[in-house]
């Protein structure tokens, strides 16, 4: 992840509580202040873009697709409950990724606001959570791609029950 460099050689990981950093370490992040936090504002600058597609296209996916298949499957009086739930499910995780981002975009703001010479601790401590709340934003994208592919499996499986009936059902 690109936070991680914004920091010099700091580790991937946050500082333990217990460990105090060391002079060394405080000095390296004063000294690449004005880079990192360029570094932190071009990246806040790209996601806001990213997101706002990603939130339409997932949208889109539950309002158009989701919605109106199981609207009409529900109308014909096709058992769709599975896609049902599965779009359920699916409109939960986007709340989530909403809101992670939402907490996210919060972190970055506040991270690029602060005097990482002045506060060098403290914008390190930033970095590690707004890397958290990165991870977070992951983890949800992840969530939504593996519901979109069971969507995907719910409709082929009720696909094969259903066509198989209708097939048979009209031979007869």
């Amino acid at each position: 992840m690109i936070i991680t460099a914004v920091v010099g050689s700091a580790p991937a990981f946050a500082q333990d509580a217990a460990a105090p950093m060391t002079d060394e370490h405080i000095d390296r992040i004063k000294s690449s202040c004005q880079s990192a936090l360029a570094t932190l504002g071009q990246i806040h600058a790209n996601d806001a873009p990213t997101y706002i597609n990603r939130n339409q296209t997932y949208f889109s996916v539950s309002d158009k697709l989701m919605a109106h298949l199981n609207s009409r499957l529900t109308l014909n009086r096709f058992d769709a409950t599975q896609l049902v739930k599965t779009a359920s499910d699916y409109n939960t995780a986007l709340l989530r990724f909403r809101t992670a981002y939402k907490q996210y975009d919060d972190t970055m703001a506040a991270l690029i606001r602060t005097d990482c010479k002045k506060q060098p601790v403290g914008f390190y401590d930033a970095v590690a959570d707004a890397r958290d709340q990165r991870q977070k934003v992951h983890d949800a994208v992840i969530k939504l791609q593996t519901l979109i592919a069971q969507y995907r499996k719910d409709i082929q499986e009720f696909q094969i029950k259903h066509v198989a009936q209708l097939s048979g059902g009209s031979n007869g």
